[in-house]
């Protein structure tokens, strides 16, 4: 009987290395995941203090930093209608802590507004978390002018052409191209001076560089439940229940207007699906409590607690719209 020689494979030591590295790999990641967050994260607002997505950022990073159970550091960088911040936290290291606030503008104007000079693709550089909050628009004028209605304000820059201004948180904001749209329908010859950020654009009201101004209403309100300035429209498809005796856009006579501003919550790209749902499941559980909702009513704001996908689908929406409004006025940022 022939006897047979068996021969035993023996793994070799580097496959058995390799294989335990990768191993080793994986757990650290899972490990790490689940342990997340680890330490205090980082939260940017692309905009100057004081503005919107300021006053919305600053409260979301309070309650959130109790709900994550680690701080919530806020940062600030504005300029470029959002632009100048957006490019420094998609180019900065890949970091799973660092999160940014953004306004729809960021992902649905200033594609159409600075196109090649962007500097960043709002799909592939950013990782949408969800919608956070939404507010109206809101014309107001100085008190130094005797304006009390849209059609006032017509009247007031026809009678003046090339000394109306208005005031913006930059080129591209939502303030800009609605004015720049009211301009193309009523033939108004008007100025616009673009500023880095919110903020700063009221304070050009305030100070009475410019007459008039449509902004997101959070940082307007306080001025004007102090009487410091006129509202004469919010752009909501419905009175707004801050200011239930002021107009609809609509209702003013101008319906092309009526908008809302929504904000959200995005991570860098390549931020893992498990980190992007269990911050989207805290974001939400935060959107949701009455408290917070009492928090941003305070500040005219509405909370719109959804999933990384609602934020993706209510992005291409805006996208349409705003595309063709950019059309219609002819706005640039040349």
């Amino acid at each position: 009987m022939t006897k047979r020689t068996l021969f035993k494979i023996r793994p070799a030591p580097v496959l058995i290395s390799a294989l335990l590295l990768t191993l080793s790999s994986i757990t650290t990641l899972v490990s790490a995941q689940s342990s997340w967050p680890s330490h205090p994260l980082r939260l940017l607002i692309p905009y100057a203090a004081g503005g919107s997505t300021d006053i919305l950022g600053r409260r979301l990073a309070l309650k959130l930093g109790e709900e994550l159970k680690q701080p919530v550091v806020v940062e600030n960088k504005g300029g470029a209608n959002g632009g100048i911040g957006v490019n420094s936290f998609v180019k900065s290291p890949f970091d799973d802590h660092y999160f940014m606030v953004v306004s729809y503008t960021q992902l649905a104007i200033n594609p159409f507004i600075y196109k090649d000079k962007l500097g960043y693709d709002p799909d592939s550089d950013l990782t949408p978390i969800g919608m956070i909050a939404q507010t109206p628009n809101v014309v107001v004028v100085s008190n130094t002018i005797p304006i009390n209605s849209l059609k006032d304000l017509v009247e007031y820059g026809k009678s003046r052409p090339g000394k109306l201004a208005y005031s913006s948180a930059g080129i591209g904001s939502t303030g800009h191209l609605l004015n720049e749209l009211f301009k193309s329908q009523t033939g108004v010859d008007m100025v616009h001076i673009p500023y880095r950020g919110n903020g700063p654009a009221m304070q050009a009201l305030l100070s009475g560089e410019v007459q008039f101004n449509t902004d997101n209403l959070p940082q307007l309100i306080p001025q004007i439940k102090a009487g410091k300035i006129k509202p004469l429209a919010v752009t909501s498809n419905k009175r707004w229940f801050q200011l239930p005796d002021v107009p609809t856009a609509e209702e003013a006579g101008f319906a092309g207007l009526t908008t809302v501003v929504w904000f959200g919550l995005v991570g860098q790209a390549k931020l893992p699906k498990e980190i992007t749902l269990k911050m989207n499941t805290a974001l939400n559980r935060l959107l949701k409590s009455n408290e917070f909702n009492a928090s941003l009513k305070e500040v005219s704001l509405e909370t719109v607690p959804g999933s990384p996908e609602d934020m993706v689908s209510a992005t291409k929406i805006e996208r349409e719209r705003w595309k063709r409004v950019i059309e219609i006025s002819g706005a640039t940022a040349e």
